[in-house]
């Protein structure tokens, strides 16, 4: 029996449908999965997650805490000795900054096991200074494998020395069963639409940050209703919050037609999938997004999709830009944004379903187990790539 390991900050729903999939699968062959969380809490991403009876070994470092109460030290030493103690036959990281995942990689080296490298940053994220860039390849370098979100993610870590056959595809992956039943079930429900805008709506739901871009949303959705009939025209729902919230609610005040925009907070996934049941379409205006899973969810719902073109997921669940599942925008440019909420609100309602439907079918190729595929086929190259590794000189040169 083997045993594999994987680290997340902290476990949400998005981690645990992962893990569970790559478990079954793990047990499958006769082996097992050791999943650390470094908190039991992030501030960040306050969503509650249900310990049940999991099919992988749940190991918290620090329970009780707050990710943004440790420090890199302690997240880096507490990793370590985690590792020490179960010593696995292979491990899997997110990224190269975390302390967690530095630390994953030392040991990985040090006890020559294989290590998987989890990623989702595209080239366009941030500008690249070369020195950063510089840290990035010596870091990527030590890995045997990656497991990324797709075509860009790829591109940028061979972009960083990875060889383009030990990257895999399929780490953004939500349990989009979950997201279908249960919008399927509010739909049908007496009381699905309780507490719900009366009209049609646009959804758009992320934290409230400046990269999210929700403030041009909202100035675009005001030019989008100056051109619409008052009688047909649709309301804005934008569900989160976090530090750009006040923001936010300047550009709402300020835009003239606050009264059809609605803000009902955070929300769990739970409640969340009620507003994806009703909305007439989903969009994601981010300047900066690695991937964007709440594209997957809305998607898995069965909505049409307007994405911004900077998002990693764009090119995956909106394959034609001409508008299979939705449209691409441009999310710097204020007006190209309201004319792709009019010509969405404007289309027949047949075409928009359709495009529903559509996105539905592509996201269903990115579910848990596509991430347990994905995972299990990149430590078996990581595997192969570290056995060469540790040949002797002597042995190649024969």
């Amino acid at each position: 029996m083997s045993t594999f390991a994987i680290t997340f900050t902290n476990f949400g729903p998005y981690h645990l449908a992962r893990l569970r999939a790559l478990a079954i699968r793990l047990r499958h062959r006769g082996d097992r999965l050791i999943a650390y969380e470094v908190a039991g809490r992030e501030r960040r991403y306050p969503w509650l997650a249900c310990k049940g009876a999991e099919p992988f070994e749940w190991n918290t470092i620090f329970p009780g805490r707050d990710l943004e109460s440790l420090s890199r030290l302690a997240c880096y030493r507490a990793q370590l000795a985690a590792l020490a103690r179960d010593r696995p036959d292979a491990v899997a990281l997110v990224g190269y900054a975390r302390p967690e995942s530095m630390a994953s990689l030392a040991w990985a080296r040090r006890e020559g096991r294989p290590a998987v490298l989890m990623s989702e940053t595209q080239a366009i994220d941030h500008s690249r200074a070369w020195w950063k860039e510089a840290i990035k390849r010596r870091r990527v370098r030590r890995c045997d494998a990656a497991l990324v979100g797709g075509p860009r993610h790829a591109a940028y870590l061979a972009e960083l020395g990875m060889s383009t056959d030990r990257i895999v595809l399929g780490y953004n992956a939500i349990d989009n069963d979950y997201y279908t039943e249960r919008a399927a079930a509010a739909r049908s429900s007496a009381d699905g639409r309780r507490g719900l805008p009366d009209r049609p709506y646009f959804l758009a739901a992320s934290r409230f940050v400046a990269e999210k871009n929700l403030p041009r949303l909202v100035r675009a959705f005001a030019t989008y209703r100056t051109r619409s009939d008052e009688r047909s025209a649709w309301d804005l729902v934008l569900v989160g919050d976090g530090p750009g919230a006040a923001a936010v609610e300047e550009a709402v005040e300020a835009s003239g037609v606050a009264g059809a925009i609605h803000r009902p907070g955070f929300l769990q996934i739970e409640e969340l999938t009620r507003w994806y049941a009703f909305a007439g379409a989903f969009v994601h205006p981010s300047l900066m997004e690695p991937w964007g899973l709440v594209v997957n969810e809305a998607a898995a719902c069965g909505l049409p999709l307007l994405v911004s073109e900077r998002a990693g997921c764009v090119e995956t669940l909106v394959p034609d830009p001409t508008g299979t599942t939705g449209g691409r925008f441009d999310p710097r440019d204020e007006r190209e944004l309201s004319d792709a909420l009019w010509a969405m609100a404007n289309l027949p309602e047949t075409d928009r379903i359709a495009m529903g439907r559509r996105a539905a079918e592509v996201v269903a190729d990115w579910g848990p187990d596509r991430f347990a595929r994905g995972a299990l086929d990149a430590f078996d190259i990581a595997a192969e790539s570290s056995k060469r590794r540790r040949v002797p000189v002597a042995e190649v040169v024969r």
